[in-house]
């Protein structure tokens, strides 16, 4: 299965959109490191209320909700239900008040309207920031719906306050001016979660896809920390209640919302199945609260949905979504940890860590980290399970909340916390049976070393970084890795030296031979400054160079300075092929994948060259490093 086939087939699972739509949406995705995009702000609270609306649905449906399809967009999503009957508390949502009154009830601001059978959702001061378009598969007169509605609450005596045009608003008033205090609203209880629900709602069907969905029900509760969301999950009684699978793909942060939580402290008996998730690692407002499912036997009549699990593509399983079989992959449903390939196999390791260094002020020093992504996703497009971690100070949670403290800000309970183990997250799908995970550290040395040993046990290969430029490439991890490669950029050999000399009073170039042996001299001079070579053994040299360039050196010449620079204990690897165009090979928000947006050839060109890393480091013996000398003495 191709990339783009497979990212299609992961985000198809999770919305119920038709496979042609998803590939379609897919061209237009503007990052790849999440396969749905993410709500702007106004959107995101637009879709918590709906939550909140549509959670107890009161007819029977074969889908989680209600709901048959979700596309998403960023100041948009476009939600199908199955009948038009199960819109209707959907429209609950919409503001009124009663006659004679000034208390609104429902959400104030929203402003509704039909076009082409289609309800629309906004606020009537910021239509253009976000919508909530509902439709239903059966064609039901959706705005005959709405009518209706409008006159049941009119015949109660209760005025609609939702067909306001925006036209028709006066503009708001801004500038310093004295305001009444305004009452506690449905939204400002919503807002500190809206991230948290509006991820659940744009994956609305990956419940049905667990083993005995009998449907869902979502509540909500306002908490000292923001806002919790409930969801109780019913399964058919002869179903299991754990499921490895739900906790798998609320954590995956490629196609699901990336939610961290404590797979070891879970409450689960004979009666029900009870998990805590929280907000990803790194994420901002609209993430404070906590989900909680609680898995349940089914009490009520048997409903029409299959009680056979379907494939996750987002979790490396396989299966025949016609027939409802699943074969399920152990690779990320137990703790979200990839299963190394096969020692065995070819030059594939277990366990085998290496750091990257670069030389200190050299152009691969402020892009070590992409580096080391490209060439652990040509490790994994060859099967293996790659890791790629970096070291930043400022990753420190103390030192960013110190970094972000303000003296203006009134003290607010933290956020709640849930252990994550383990750390490492997925940075793309990767096509085959190879996955690439990174991370970034944080903190002092004893917890890095923890955490590369903790990782030895998952992955083939653990690629390190140190990020942290204050440090240079810091060797300061060195008796935790096995190997060391530097990364070089080098367009060639000096083959010839040019000296210029005064003849008759005019200045005239003049060209002298190189040996291989001076060259390779001169060449280490040159580009490994600052690379501790007096201390720390390194494994080789992987070089970065153009696909062509002017004035190349002769193939002879270039063997014989790679022989001399072996001979000086730093041995040539590889050369890493780099294109001139703007579109450089990059893990960047346009490519699925870091080989994904190149062509065919050159992608095998990298994936051959890195490669040929693989073998040196295997040969590489760890060893200890003695200490570094005092300056002083």
């Amino acid at each position: 299965m191709s990339i783009k086939n497979q990212v299609a087939c992961a985000r198809q699972q999770l919305t119920g959109e038709s496979l042609r739509v998803a590939r379609l949406r897919i061209q237009e995705c503007s990052d790849w490191g999440s396969l749905l995009p993410s709500a702007a702000e106004t959107q995101q609270l637009l879709e918590s209320l709906l939550l909140q609306h549509v959670g107890k649905p009161q007819a029977v449906s074969r889908y989680p909700l209600g709901i048959a399809e979700v596309v998403p967009a960023s100041a948009r999503v476009d939600i199908r239900f199955e009948r038009g009957d199960l819109v209707r508390p959907a429209l609950e949502m919409l503001p009124f008040r009663e006659r004679g009154q000034r208390t609104i009830h429902g959400v104030p601001g929203l402003w509704a309207t039909v076009v082409d059978s289609t309800i629309e959702v906004a606020f009537a001061r910021r239509p253009e920031a976000g919508v909530l378009a509902l439709s239903s598969l059966d064609s039901s007169d959706l705005g005959g719906l709405l009518s209706s509605y409008e006159s049941g609450l009119s015949k109660e005596r209760r005025v609609p306050l939702w067909t306001v045009d925006p036209s028709a608003l006066p503009p708001e008033k801004f500038g310093i001016r004295r305001r009444k205090p305004q009452p506690r609203t449905v939204i400002d209880d919503h807002r500190p979660a809206v991230g948290l629900a509006s991820a659940l709602l744009r994956r609305i069907h990956l419940w049905d896809r667990l083993a005995g969905h009998a449907g869902i029900q979502v509540t909500v509760e306002r908490a000292d920390h923001g806002m919790d969301w409930h969801i109780l999950r019913e399964v058919h009684p002869s179903v299991p209640l754990h499921d490895d699978r739900l906790a798998a793909i609320l954590l995956e942060p490629v196609a699901g919302p990336g939610l961290i939580t404590d797979l070891k402290n879970h409450h689960c008996d004979g009666c029900n199945c009870f998990m805590e998730f929280t907000a990803p690692v790194g994420s901002g407002s609209g993430w404070r609260g906590i989900l909680r499912v609680e898995t349940v036997a089914s009490r009520g009549p048997e409903r029409p949905v299959s009680k056979r699990p379907r494939h996750f593509t987002a979790l490396g399983e396989v299966g025949f979504p016609s027939h409802g079989d699943s074969v399920t992959s152990s690779q990320r449903a137990n703790g979200h940890s990839p299963r190394p390939a096969d020692a065995t196999k070819g030059d594939q390791a277990r366990g085998r860590c290496t750091q990257l260094l670069a030389p200190r002020f050299g152009r691969s020093q402020w892009d070590l980290r992409g580096i080391a992504l490209e060439i652990g996703a040509a490790w994994a497009l060859e099967g293996s399970a790659v890791l790629v971690v970096g070291h930043d100070v400022s990753a420190d949670p103390e030192v960013r909340r110190l970094s972000h403290h303000t003296g203006l800000e009134w003290p607010t309970v933290d956020h709640p916390s849930i252990a994550l183990t383990p750390p490492w997250r997925p940075e793309r799908l990767v096509p085959g049976n190879g996955s690439l995970f990174a991370y970034t550290a944080s903190g002092y040395r004893k917890e890095v070393n923890a955490l590369l040993q903790e990782a030895r046990q998952h992955f083939n290969w653990i690629i390190f970084v140190d990020c942290n430029d204050d440090y240079g490439m810091g060797p300061y991890i060195e008796e935790s890795v096995d190997s060391h490669i530097v990364v070089v950029y080098s367009r060639r050999y000096d083959e010839r030296l040019v000296t210029v000399e005064a003849r008759n009073g005019i200045a005239e170039h003049r060209e002298v031979p190189v040996s291989p042996a001076a060259a390779a001299m001169a060449w280490r001079h040159e580009h490994l400054a600052g690379v501790p070579l007096d201390r720390v053994p390194v494994a080789g040299l992987v070089l970065r160079q153009p696909l062509t360039g002017p004035d190349a050196c002769s193939p002879d010449f270039v063997d014989q300075v790679d022989a001399e620079l072996a001979r000086l204990g730093t041995p040539v690897l590889t050369r890493l092929p780099e294109r001139h165009t703007s579109g450089r090979l990059r893990l960047g928000a346009s490519s699925p994948t870091v080989l994904d947006n190149v062509d065919d050839d050159y992608r095998v060109a990298y994936v051959e060259a890195c490669a040929a890393i693989r073998p040196a480091l295997l040969a590489a013996e760890p060893c200890k490093i003695p200490p570094r000398t005092d300056p002083w003495d």
